[in-house]
């Protein structure tokens, strides 16, 4: 292993790796995206000191591309006279309304009291970078009776937790973790846990057998973590094997060793040697999946290619990474002047394919052509910040009742995706000059008018209009549609004095029955011009 890491450390950096530099030596990590920034936390493991003296905080690492990375000062120290005084270990980030968990494990080293005692505790944090620790452990193995728990014991692990939402009860979240059961106390076992959604409250699951050694073949068990891809659960974790990552998959994530198929070694599957990759890890950032392992003096970073069945094989990630998709503002009106931003990473000479969707008033979606819209589907990247200017256009589904357009733009891969904009549609015009009688052009529009939609609708699915007014007046009543086209004409007569109601039955000029949906009613009379926004519903 050390001439491994030798030639290794030896090579020079490139690909999508995280390398943080001599002395450093990143082991177990987590990766999240937060507004369009990758961030990578670590163990950091000092080459150059002794282990009981290294390991004392987490790593900190930022991308907008994963080739790319700067290091951020490092997060979680060790606390003197603490439960987390000597290791802080194994990070996990959550994300859960907006706020971030990171759970780790803590450790302390105190001769005649502790051997390398753990327990998992966690900070929280809105923005990734400022950590409100939690005084206490969340979690330890007294709180798991089936465990081996003596501080004094150097078996008494209790490590690595891995947090995930629970697919089967929205609001729950899932604990795995690695320990040592006491019905085999020398070889180790993923355990489980669960919470109501309090993150900081944990109950027991019992272990997950499949990961003992009577079907690893391995006493080790180390850096669980699972997702799901295409219906079948994916629990990979490593091991002190010759090929050290391993896996197995099943329909359930807390099923009984029945239900789990037992994968073995990740080489096997991939064709190639994984001897020096250990504390793997996934991510899914839109419809792409990124796989990674540390390795000697770094982290590397691959996207997954899933094949036919369970199998998938690793390649590169893109050199050209869309960070963000967005507006000028997210409300306009049909006509107005908006600017679509793109910002990329690595674009130089690249191009992104954008999509769209309405977004229906029961919350579904439908896809939009955006060419139809006026918009690219496919935009060449000129600069970090790419800009597209748009005369928004308002158009609604047919069945959508709210006259607006909800319009959501992002990358075909759904790794970028804009704010929700909403479309809102444009006036009518102003009726042509042969609509109007002759006599009421030219006139001051005055008062004395009440001029509203009736709250029932009329019978035979239509509406009707409440017309009130001073004294007698000419007066033409029309139904335009939210393109601005006369529909049908309710009066072109004198009205009398008082309230008059004008019915409508929900059809055109023709007799034809009109689709569903907003419609605009003017009335002109020689001393006033008003318009009212009417619903026609079936």
């Amino acid at each position: 292993m050390a001439l491994l890491l030798a030639v290794v450390l030896a090579l020079p950096a490139s690909a999508a790796w995280m390398v943080p530099g001599m002395p450093w030596r990143p082991k177990d990590f987590s990766l999240i995206k937060h507004d369009g920034l990758y961030h990578l936390f670590y163990i950091r493991h000092n080459l150059n000191l002794p282990d009981d003296s290294t390991e004392a905080d987490l790593g900190h690492a930022v991308s907008a591309d994963l080739w790319h990375w700067s290091q951020l000062p490092p997060v979680i120290p060790t606390r003197p006279g603490a439960w987390d005084r000597t290791h802080i270990w194994s990070p996990h980030v959550a994300e859960q309304d907006g706020v971030f968990f990171l759970f780790y494990t803590g450790v302390i080293g105190l001769p005649g009291s502790y051997s390398t005692y753990q327990r998992i505790g966690v900070a929280t944090s809105t923005d990734l970078m400022q950590w409100n620790r939690v005084d206490l452990p969340v979690y330890s193995c007294p709180d798991v009776p089936w465990t081996v728990c003596d501080s004094l014991l150097p078996v008494t692990a209790f490590r690595d937790p891995f947090v995930m939402r629970d697919p089967a009860h929205p609001g729950s979240w899932l604990m795995y973790y690695s320990t040592y059961p006491a019905s085999d106390s020398t070889g180790m076992v993923v355990g489980m846990a669960s919470s109501g959604g309090d993150l900081t409250q944990w109950s027991d699951l019992g272990p997950l057998w499949i990961t003992n050694r009577a079907y690893t073949y391995s006493a080790v068990v180390e850096s669980p973590h699972l997702f799901s891809h295409a219906g079948l659960w994916y629990l990979f974790y490593t091991t002190n094997a010759g090929q050290p990552i391993t896996f197995s998959t099943g329909p359930d994530p807390v099923g009984p060793v029945s239900s789990w198929t037992y994968r073995g070694r990740l080489s096997t599957m991939l064709g190639y040697d994984t001897q020096a990759w250990i504390a793997s890890e996934q991510l899914r950032d839109g419809l792409v999946d990124y796989f990674g392992y540390a390795i000697a003096d770094r982290i590397d970073i691959k996207r997954m290619v899933w094949g036919a069945d369970w199998r998938f094989s690793l390649t590169q990630p893109d050199f050209m990474h869309v960070r963000k998709v967005g507006w000028s503002r997210t409300h306009a009106g049909h006509g107005d002047t908006l600017v679509l931003s793109v910002v990329a990473a690595s674009w130089n000479g690249s191009f992104t394919v954008l999509e769209g969707l309405r977004l229906r008033s029961d919350g579904s979606q439908v896809p939009v052509d955006l060419a139809r819209l006026g918009l690219p589907a496919y935009l060449p990247l000129t600069a970090d910040t790419t800009r597209f200017t748009w005369v928004a256009r308002c158009e609604p589904e047919p069945t959508d009742t709210s006259g607006t357009m909800k319009l959501l733009v992002r990358t075909r891969d759904q790794t970028a995706i804009a704010p929700l904009l909403t479309v809102d549609p444009a006036p009518p015009p102003e009726p042509p000059a042969e609509d109007a009688p002759p006599e009421l052009e030219d006139r001051i529009r005055g008062g004395g008018i009440l001029f509203r939609a009736l709250p029932t609708a009329f019978p035979g699915a239509g509406r009707a209009m409440l017309v009130q007014l001073e004294r007698s007046a000419p007066s033409r009543l029309d139904v335009f549609d939210l393109q601005g086209r006369r529909v049908r004409n309710l009066v072109d007569r004198e009205l009398p004095a008082g309230a008059t109601v004008v019915p409508w039955d929900g059809r055109d000029a023709g007799g034809a029955a009109l689709m569903p949906g907003v419609y605009l009613v003017r009335l002109v009379t020689p001393g006033a011009q008003r318009t009212v926004r009417l619903v026609l519903v079936r």
